[in-house]
């Protein structure tokens, strides 16, 4: 069982000219579809110059808590701050 921080840290993330997103794959629990993890962060992405990391929990996006609901779901808050420019989350990163 991972260990995490428990202060969340908020990020704000713009898209760059060279990514149509902003670098990250986001994954849940196959059987809850909850519990949400940063399941990659591309190299020089903006998710990565912003400090996103591999196994980060994702707390919200958006101003609204994310733990609790379902994958779909917080896609289409991803999709929403994506199509503003302007998608915020909010995560805890996975103690070493």
């Amino acid at each position: 069982m991972n260990k995490f921080n428990r202060n969340p840290r908020t990020y704000t993330l713009r898209r760059s000219d060279s990514y149509d997103g902003v670098g990250m794959s986001i994954s849940a629990d196959s059987d809850t579809r909850t519990n949400h993890i940063i399941r990659d962060v591309e190299e020089g992405s903006p998710a990565a110059r912003a400090g996103l990391r591999k196994n980060d929990r994702l707390i919200s996006v958006n101003g609204v808590n994310v733990e609790n609901i379902d994958f779909g779901d917080v896609l289409i808050l991803v999709r929403e701050g994506l199509s503003n420019d302007n998608l915020q989350v909010s995560v805890i990163h996975e103690i070493d």
